[in-house]
């Protein structure tokens, strides 16, 4: 298991799923238009970005079923793979700055933002952005190193402007800020899905986001010193960018479409000034498409992750647990319980409310209906529900800033048990077909090829 983007996209052209363009392409609007209609079928490489000599590369996360392989694990298994992970991080391997191949070429000239395939994605973005960098910064309380992926988008050649919602960068910026600081920042572009996942790990000021990553990897993970900069970057990123957040400066960001599908606002934003820019030798640049799978999975399995901690941690026996991608991996969860006592349901409810305050309708099921598939969920709620019954609301909870249905992010919140009664069972089982010989069974579909 290698932890670059070069041998992951290597993974997925021997899987037959990476596509490449090699006509030219516009960098507003018509690569989004191209990964939206690739969208959970195939990664696209495009080698031809108008604007830019470094080819472009999106949809790198096809699908849920990309976890696994990822992670080095079963799909089902990716939510226990990254808890495992955030409960026992493991140190990084340093390098020297002569080995890491983020660093075999520097970026010189003029030309720096303008040189990257930056893209717009949708009609009334407010310009091009970076959608896929991991911005890299030292916590001095803790001296962890904190990844994130921030809204960044790009103005003139050397700044950029960052949406910090509230989260750990805010609580270090805000501090640096509070002493009239700038704060270094390494932007890293171009890296391996865990890494990426790695970025979404919670707020943990003593957490170590690369050695999460680190942890996730089947060997310690090489990591690089930035040259410029206070900060620790992936020594196999195929992108570095050294900057600093200027401290008391402002200015316009925005609008851009977010995770729900519809725009999150624009508005006075902190500004990242850059100083240099290195990559890799034969660099390739990457984008995540913002309301995609990709940006549905990156955010939602560290989520899992972690309200899986939270559901044992309350004393449940978790069965299955998933964030559909009908809510953006976001806004739903469904989690099967094994033979929930009596108020099991309506704690993993809360458990689940507030362990993600985005999540607002929670479907709790029975061990007997699989969490990954959308029918048997509907099914389940469809044939053991009452709505008279089986409800629960939650009026005026902390909800998602960018939920549109929310006012000033504050929402109502829903509970669903799709659970059956314990003393009546037999009346709710699923009906099976249980053929006399499985082996005579096996043979009859090879032969019609199914």
């Amino acid at each position: 298991m290698t932890t670059d983007l070069r041998s992951w996209l290597a993974l997925l052209d021997e899987r037959g799923e990476l596509g490449v363009l090699g006509a030219p392409i516009d960098p507003d609007q018509e690569v989004a238009a191209v990964l939206e209609h690739s969208d959970g079928r195939r990664a696209v490489r495009f080698d031809a970005v108008k604007g830019s000599r470094f080819p472009l590369v999106g949809n790198t996360l096809i699908g849920r079923s990309h976890l696994g392989p990822a992670l080095g694990c079963a799909t089902p298994e990716a939510a226990e793979r990254f808890a495992a992970a955030l409960d026992r991080p493991r140190s990084c391997r340093v390098v020297d700055r002569a080995e890491a191949p983020v660093l075999e070429e520097q970026l010189t000239g003029d030309a720096l933002l303008s040189a990257l395939p930056l893209t717009r994605q949708h009609e009334h973005d407010g310009g091009l952005y970076l959608t896929s960098a991991l911005l890299s910064v030292r916590d001095p309380v803790s001296g962890t190193t904190n990844l994130s992926i921030n809204r960044l988008q790009a103005a003139g050649e050397r700044e950029l402007r960052a949406l910090l919602l509230p989260g750990r960068l805010r609580a270090v910026f805000t501090a640096a800020e509070a002493e009239g600081r700038d704060l270094d920042v390494a932007i890293v572009v171009g890296v391996h899905p865990l890494l990426v996942l790695a970025s979404q790990s919670p707020a943990d000021r003593a957490l170590d986001d690369l050695e999460v990553a680190s942890a996730l990897a089947s060997e310690p993970l090489p990591v690089v010193t930035a040259p410029s900069v206070d900060a620790v970057v992936p020594a196999e990123a195929e992108f570095l960018l050294e900057g600093r957040f200027r401290a008391g400066r402002r200015e316009a960001e925005g609008p851009f479409g977010e995770f729900p599908r519809t725009y999150g606002p624009g508005g006075p934003a902190p500004v990242i000034e850059l100083e240099a820019a290195w990559h890799r030798r034969d660099a390739v640049f990457q984008t995540i498409l913002s309301g995609g799978r990709e940006h549905f999975l990156v955010g939602g399995l560290p989520r899992e992750a972690l309200l899986l901690r939270a559901l044992r941690k309350a004393g449940l026996d978790v069965a299955g647990l998933r964030l559909p991608e009908s809510g953006s991996c976001r806004f739903d969860a469904v989690v099967a319980l094994r033979d929930p006592a009596p108020g099991a349901v309506t704690t993993a409810m809360l458990t689940l409310f507030t362990g993600a305050v985005t999540v607002k309708t929670v479907t709790v099921v029975d061990d007997d209906v699989d969490v990954f598939d959308d029918e048997q969920i509907g099914w389940a709620v469809a044939t053991r529900v009452q709505a008279d019954r089986d409800l629960l609301v939650v009026p005026n909870a902390k909800g998602s800033s960018l939920d549109p249905s929310a006012r000033a992010g504050v929402t109502a919140k829903l509970g669903i048990d799709a659970t059956v009664p314990a003393d009546d069972r037999g009346r709710f089982r699923q009906m099976r077909v249980a053929p006399p010989d499985p082996d005579r069974l096996r043979g009859h579909l090879a032969e019609l090829g199914l």
